[in-house]
């Protein structure tokens, strides 16, 4: 069963999957990455690791489709998820042929995934919607609302700018369950596993 985590560039995809992993109990992780040819390569992290490696506050990192098998245990229930971390969708159409190709490739694994989370930055969404107009993340949206296992994931609450962000959200986003969340802090992550629990087929 996938879940896939999907957003624009620098909205905190990959923290938050090596952070969720964390909040479950996880000390290291087994990732495998695909680039765009589809080669597939496995690297076992610690998550002290991981997170020097593959997570970036300043250029995006994630230039590869990185997933990993995550164990979610609800009562007697338990189930194992591929958590599989996307690159950053661009706005439009990237000129260059390799994003070209990765973003054909997170499309493809959107409309296969039986689980979906939609990460925005809720410091910084309604500026990017406004100037973007028609923008991915409202066709993400729309998207969202006519299927199943899909969640608007709000993160960067702990910064300034994000109170406007979720009041924008909630306006914007009628109908859609949204979590607001913090992957610096681990803030909502509960939330996040009891959703995860729910989507579950």
């Amino acid at each position: 069963m996938e879940l896939l985590v999907i957003g624009r560039p620098h909205v905190g995809k990959t923290l938050l999957m090596i952070n969720f992993a964390a909040y479950l109990g996880m000390s290291d992780i087994r990732v495998e990455v695909q680039d765009s040819d589809g080669r597939q390569m496995v690297r076992r992290l610690t998550l002290d690791r991981a997170r020097r490696e593959l997570v970036s506050l300043s250029t995006p990192k994630t230039a590869q489709v990185h997933s990993l098998t995550i164990e979610v245990t609800s009562g007697r229930q338990r189930s194992e998820i591929l958590l599989v971390d996307t690159p950053g969708v661009l706005e439009g159409i990237a000129p260059d042929s390799r994003d070209r190709q990765l973003t054909a490739q997170t499309i493809g694994r959107l409309m296969r995934a039986a689980m979906v989370f939609h990460v925005v930055d809720a410091s910084r969404v309604k500026s990017q919607c406004q100037e973007a107009g028609e923008s991915f993340d409202r066709s993400l949206w729309q998207f969202g609302q006519r299927r199943k296992g899909y969640l608007l994931v709000a993160n960067k609450v702990d910064r300034p700018g994000s109170h406007e962000g979720l009041k924008f959200l909630r306006d914007e986003c009628r109908g859609i369950t949204m979590i607001p969340i913090s992957c610096a802090t681990r803030r909502g992550f509960r939330e996040l596993k009891v959703w995860v629990c729910r989507a579950i087929p």
